[in-house]
């Protein structure tokens, strides 16, 4: 038991150490160092500390969090960007209409060009839920366009 708490104890001091060291202070918050960035639209994500990033409160679902946000750092960078964890929650509730709220983790565009790139991040770094549009209805009214097969389309705009 005593070997146990020995190792929990030196993880501890040795993270205290680290933060020190890294950032000045141990007493820093998370969101400073646990940073959203989407910078492009490569599979393989590129981060960058000089770039615009949001502050994330988030941690891995192994503590049970949700949404779940895992990070870590890259190429001496000095915060960690988050690398996985949930990309699409969805609360839906059932009867006589359907009823959905949803957060989605960036943007719905992989088109870095696109102003819905990165559009939904702030609302996802604070865990804000938006109204899905579920009725045909409901969908036309808040529609900025049309799009009928066969038409020309740009993604970007």
């Amino acid at each position: 038991r005593h070997e146990a708490a020995q190792k929990m104890l030196s993880a501890f001091v040795e993270t205290i150490r680290f933060l020190k060291n890294e950032y000045g202070t141990w007493k820093i918050p998370w969101g400073t160092i646990n940073r959203f960035q989407r910078i492009s639209g490569h599979i393989d994500n590129e981060f960058d500390d000089s770039q615009p990033s949001i502050p994330v409160g988030f941690t891995s679902s192994a503590w049970g969090m949700l949404p779940s946000y895992s990070s870590r750092r890259f190429n001496g960078s000095k915060n960690r960007y988050g690398v996985n964890g949930n990309s699409f929650i969805c609360a839906v509730e059932f009867g006589p209409t359907i009823k959905a709220k949803s957060l989605l983790a960036g943007g719905e565009s992989g088109h870095s060009d696109s102003k819905h790139f990165f559009d939904q991040g702030k609302m996802f770094s604070e865990g804000k839920f938006k109204k899905v549009l579920f009725y045909k209805e409901d969908v036309e009214k808040h529609s900025a366009r049309k799009y009928h097969p066969g038409e020309s389309f740009s993604l970007t705009k």
